[in-house]
């Protein structure tokens, strides 16, 4: 008798913990790993590396750049905090200084998201073959929007697109790491330290 009462308890809770919805989390403030960006519209893609510092607000990525048919190589270090970007390009050793006035991205999602629904990357067929993740959506300022993707555990960006009047804008990131393993990628090159 007492398991038959017991049942249709469990099964209610299952049911209600089945339909929570999830509420935006925190990403880690150190993290590593690659990104792709695609612009379908115009026809470009790039692929690389970063390193992102939520404490000291700065971001480095390594790119190879893709554009209207020429290839290259370059190293942007944004420096929130000293309010400097420098492009780096190491092809030919130059650096490029821009004044740095916007504020430090944060990959939270925007306060006016909402929950877009849960997927399964992968396969639910095998144990442990599935990652769970997160879908957001968040109207942005003007005609813009976003949609946001992380996964459930820990909180990774895995990917963000924008559509505005130019069309879609996308990142891919992928193969992410905690922390930070060498904090000297966030030391401008000498061809930049030679223009402070």
């Amino acid at each position: 008798m007492k398991l038959s009462a017991a049942l249709p308890v469990c099964l209610l809770l299952a049911l209600a913990s089945a339909l929570e919805v999830p509420k935006p989390c925190t990403p880690p403030e150190l993290m590593e790993g690659q990104i792709g960006t695609f612009y379908p519209r115009r026809l470009q893609g790039d692929y690389g590396m970063f390193s992102y510092d939520a404490k000291n607000e700065r971001i480095y990525a390594k790119m190879f750049m893709n554009r209207e048919g020429r290839h290259w190589q370059q190293v942007d270090l944004l420096l929130f905090q000293k309010e400097v970007l420098f492009q780096f390009f190491p092809g030919n050793g130059t650096c490029v200084k821009f004044p740095l006035h916007t504020p430090f991205p944060s990959p939270l999602l925007p306060k006016n998201a909402t929950f877009g629904g849960k997927i399964e990357l992968g396969t639910t067929s095998i144990p442990h073959a599935a990652l769970q993740i997160n879908c957001w959506v968040a109207a942005q300022e003007g005609a813009s929007y976003t949609v946001m993707t992380s996964t459930d555990r820990g909180c990774l960006p895995q990917w963000w697109a924008t559509y505005d009047s130019e069309g879609w804008f996308s990142k891919s990131f992928f193969n992410i790491t905690l922390g930070i393993i060498d904090p000297s990628v966030f030391t401008p090159p000498p061809q930049c330290l030679e223009l402070l």
